[in-house]
């Protein structure tokens, strides 16, 4: 066996050790508090709140215990068990026992838990990140850093909401929102490609450039003319669906959507194949690994970096049109807040990957379902403010703490002159 070989095994043996002895440390913390403090006669009621309107009522204290007991056995599964291919999955079962856990003890008795509504608008506040990051992947397997997602993201929300407002209708509201986008980053293709500039320094200066710009013509067009700022929306597909919208909690989640849900689902697969299914996806992760080799095989390297990051910013840009058009609400400055930069966080936990970056969007949209959950349950304990900040606290513990070393296209970021070596 190679030395870089025993080194990566090594790097996830201790990754896992470590996610090992976090699990059983919290899961003994977690069953520890509540048996010192949780009442026994406390409650916790699940419903299924859109479909069968059903609930059921268990007793808190001994849900909180079994799940703390399985996220610690999967933590001693992993001190145990050598390094293999479920460990993900292992450390996300073990994760999603603790939170259901949390979920359990926070929720106040007699509110219940909507299920249904939580895994719905999971999926749906999902998609900014699906969008962003998957800009972000095509970008980057070409060897180009998108830093200016959240700029595409205010273009596409801006002129999403200016559009949609003028014609009346939510699908030109949409298809501006992609040219917005593509014009977004037509500037950061050029001068990455043509001129090799730092491409960080130009995303940050995109990012700034675009709130600056959308601010400014709001406050200009949208605030001295407020028809300018009334989109129109999409609507769910549910009623044109019949039976399938009322299945118990497929039928809400996949089922009773708007058009951005099955859109960023098709974009997903779609990306998914070209890239490792077509001729293009194999010259665009040759350019983002292995540019030189690219160049020597004839393929223009500058030239397909260009037009891969102008088409990534088609699906940042429609990504911004969420904001606006899928929420049914009107534009604002900064209303994207930060979210643009949350999704590079969901392309790094997703590895650079389609699927991954499904999986992890999920993971941020069900932050933020949460979120909005706590903030109007009765009884919250959680501040308010600190519930504000739970995206991006998740977005610093997984980054952090449960990715490992990510590690990005060899060429990702360094410019390219055609003749390197």
């Amino acid at each position: 066996m190679s030395t870089p070989t025993i080194a990566v095994l090594d790097a996830a043996e201790k990754r896992y050790t470590t996610a090992g002895y976090g699990l059983i440390g919290t899961a003994v913390a977690l069953g520890g508090l509540g048996l010192a403090l949780m009442d026994s006669g406390r409650t916790i009621t699940y419903r299924l709140d859109q479909t069968l309107d059903a609930s059921w009522t268990v007793a808190t204290l001994p849900v909180v215990l079994t799940l703390s007991a399985l996220a610690a056995l999967a933590g001693i599964w992993l001190l145990v068990r050598p390094p293999v291919r479920f460990a993900g999955a292992v450390i996300g079962a073990g994760v999603a026992a603790l939170v259901i856990a949390a979920l359990s003890w926070t929720v106040t008795p007699g509110v219940g838990f909507p299920i249904e509504f939580v895994l719905a608008t999971t999926l749906f506040l999902s998609l900014p990140f699906i969008f962003g990051a998957l800009s972000g992947v095509v970008a980057e397997r070409s060897g180009v850093i998108n830093l200016g997602i959240e700029g595409q993201f205010l273009a596409g929300a801006f002129t999403a909401a200016l559009m949609a407002s003028i014609s009346g209708s939510a699908y030109v509201g949409m298809a501006a929102a992609m040219v917005s986008g593509v014009c977004s980053t037509l500037l950061l293709a050029w001068l990455a490609t043509r001129f090799q500039v730092n491409q960080v320094v130009t995303g940050i200066i995109l990012n700034l450039l675009a709130l600056g710009l959308t601010g400014f013509l709001y406050e200009r067009l949208m605030r001295a003319d407020g028809s300018l700022n009334q989109p129109a929306t999409v609507r769910k597909v549910g009623d044109s669906l019949g039976f399938l919208a009322d299945i118990p909690i497929l039928g809400p989640v996949l089922f009773d959507q708007n058009i951005f849900v099955y859109v960023a689902l098709t974009c997903v697969f779609a990306v998914s194949f070209l890239l490792f299914r077509t001729r293009w996806g194999l010259r665009t992760r040759a350019v983002g690994e292995h540019p030189a080799a690219a160049d020597a095989a004839g393929i223009d390297v500058n030239r397909l970096r260009f037009w891969n990051v102008t088409a990534a910013g088609a699906l940042s840009g429609f990504g911004g049109a969420f904001f606006t058009i899928a929420n049914n609400v009107s534009f604002s400055k900064n209303m994207t807040a930060g979210l643009g930069f949350v999704a590079l966080a969901v392309m790094i936990v997703g590895r650079w990957h389609p699927f991954g970056v499904l999986t992890a969007a999920l993971l941020f949209g069900f932050a933020s379902a949460l979120q909005r959950f706590l903030n109007t349950m009765p009884g919250n304990p959680i501040p308010t403010e600190f519930l504000g900040m739970l995206p991006y606290i998740v977005t610093l513990v997984v980054v952090a703490g449960f990715i490992g070393k990510a590690t990005a296209p060899a060429a990702d970021g360094i410019p390219y002159t055609p003749g390197d070596k």
